[in-house]
């Protein structure tokens, strides 16, 4: 449980605290539609496709990662679109990417284990749908700001 802390909570705080120490307001209006996605995804997928190792069947050990890297790699994410000025496309791809890589690595290690036919290809997916819904409710909040 300390690595699911260090990696999932921890590391992510203090990463994105110093790359957003300025722009406070992606962590206070995507953080929690970040993180509710997160819990939404975990919790059907500890019931029905995948595990952390040592912890069978239970949402509590990814309770570091709803709360801290899955939100906050949400808040990145707009942070790239809105205030870099990457397209969307490119982003989307990078960071669906480049977590899905990580994940392959945690699965590589034996950290998470899959089950019920889940796989690389699933998880590539289920993060494209998370960043997709993220990317929606920026838009719409971002319209709503303007009008």
């Amino acid at each position: 449980m300390i690595f699911n802390i260090a990696v999932g909570f921890i590391l992510p705080w203090i990463v994105v605290a110093y790359l957003l120490r300025k722009q406070k307001k992606f962590i206070i209006l995507f953080y929690p539609i970040s993180a509710l996605i997160s819990f939404f995804i975990n919790d059907i997928g500890f019931v029905y496709f995948w595990e952390l190792h040592q912890f069978n069947a239970t949402a509590l050990p990814a309770l570091p990662y709803n709360l801290g890297l899955f939100p906050l790699l949400g808040c990145l994410f707009i942070f790239v679109i809105h205030i870099k000025r990457l397209s969307l496309p490119i982003t989307l791809l990078l960071f669906v990417f480049f977590t899905t890589i990580a994940e392959f690595f945690m699965v590589f290690i034996g950290k998470i284990i899959y089950k019920n036919g889940w796989n690389i290809a699933w998880t590539f997916l289920s993060y494209l749908f998370a960043y997709g819904i993220v990317y929606l409710y920026y838009k719409i909040s971002y319209k709503l700001m303007s009008g």
